[in-house]
């Protein structure tokens, strides 16, 4: 079933090689972006809707938002 996006077995979903060594945490950019993915994706009415929107509000409490970077830049 296409909408189903539940990952339980082992290698359902492979992560790309990098192509430079990651960083142990997300860049501001990086981490705007996912906040914006989450967002979207969190208007959806079903378990992974408001799974999205749960981890959208919890990253933008702890990450500035694209104005406030803005503004004190």
């Amino acid at each position: 079933m296409a909408d189903d996006l539940s990952l339980d077995q082992p290698g359902d979903f492979a992560a790309p090689e990098p192509s430079a060594p990651l960083l142990p945490l997300l860049t501001l950019e990086e981490a705007q972006d996912a906040i914006e993915v989450l967002s979207y994706y969190g208007t959806a009415d079903n378990w992974h809707g408001d799974t999205a929107a749960r981890l959208a509000r919890e990253l933008a409490a702890r990450v500035p938002s694209r104005e406030q970077c803005v503004r004190v830049g």
